[in-house]
């Protein structure tokens, strides 16, 4: 569950910063921050995306990435359990992760160095293959795929300790509320508040209309499996491959201890930047 923290925060003096290189504006963007980093006396350590994780932490008051939501989801990925905000600055197009665009930097950016943000802790997914000891994390969905040379692919679902469906599909997706703004809005998931209890099970192009997306509680925990006669299914984390469910094998998801802390400018969370990204209200440059 997330829990929104605003208000007047401690101040960011410590910074990490993060930066997609060969992202257009990237460059522009280093140049600002240094500007309002050395104005605001702010210390900032410059690390690279494959750097990130083996990069000091401590003291470090927060973790600046600037990029695209896939640079979120590897920020997140390499930070797990360092208890330290995310702030994003959008570098990409749609960006649900990233709440700062890079025009906004000199006007958001001086007032969250003095503590004036919110903060939203957003829970992580937990997903183990039975027979493994290794447990993989997830922000965003964990996700099963036909393997190469298929289309489809069968998946029989349980929730808790009761069956819920065969879903036959192009893939099938298990999302987290902060998920349910990537792959699954796109596949037709509902968009979920990232304060909710919830995963969603969204599967990708059912064969049959009548297998929808399903809203499930947190607490009650996800099982897949293959249906008979499948050959195989490719398990991805946040888009990426880490492994396969075979025939005999189960694929169980949950939500996991670790939660990934997300900055954003005071008093603009989650429904304000759906509004932003979505063009709700008809105009999709609505201002906060």
């Amino acid at each position: 569950m997330a829990r929104a923290l605003s208000g007047k925060n401690r101040k960011l003096r410590r910074i990490l910063v993060c930066l997609r290189r060969g992202k257009p504006g990237a460059v522009e963007v280093a140049m600002v921050l240094k500007s309002i980093f050395r104005q605001a006396g702010v210390a900032a350590t410059w690390v690279s995306e494959s750097g990130l994780a083996r990069a000091r932490h401590a003291n470090i008051d927060a973790v600046v990435i600037g990029g695209g939501d896939g640079t979120m989801l590897h920020a997140a990925q390499a930070t797990i359990g360092w208890g330290i905000p995310l702030l994003g600055i959008n570098l990409g197009s749609l960006g649900f992760l990233t709440s700062i665009k890079a025009g906004e930097l000199r006007r958001v950016l001086p007032a969250i160095l003095e503590g004036r943000y919110g903060v939203s802790a957003r829970t992580v997914l937990s997903a183990r293959l039975s027979g493994s000891d290794r447990t993989w994390s997830a922000l965003n969905e964990v996700s099963v795929s036909p393997s190469g040379g298929q289309l489809m692919v069968r998946v029989r679902v349980k929730v808790g300790e009761e069956v819920l469906t065969e879903y036959h599909a192009d893939g099938l997706l298990v999302a987290s509320p902060t998920g349910s703004t990537a792959y699954s809005l796109s596949a037709g998931g509902p968009l979920v508040s990232p304060r909710a209890r919830a995963m969603v099970l969204t599967p990708v192009c059912a064969h049959a209309m009548a297998q929808r997306p399903v809203v499930v509680g947190e607490q009650e925990g996800v099982e897949l499996s293959l249906s008979e006669g499948e050959p195989g299914g490719v398990v991805r984390l946040d888009g990426k491959k880490v492994g396969r469910l075979t025939r005999g094998k189960h694929l169980r998801v949950s939500v996991g201890r670790p939660v990934v802390r997300l900055m954003h400018p005071e008093g603009f969370g989650f429904y304000g930047l759906a509004r932003q990204k979505l063009g709700w209200s008809g105009a999709a440059g609505v201002t906060r």
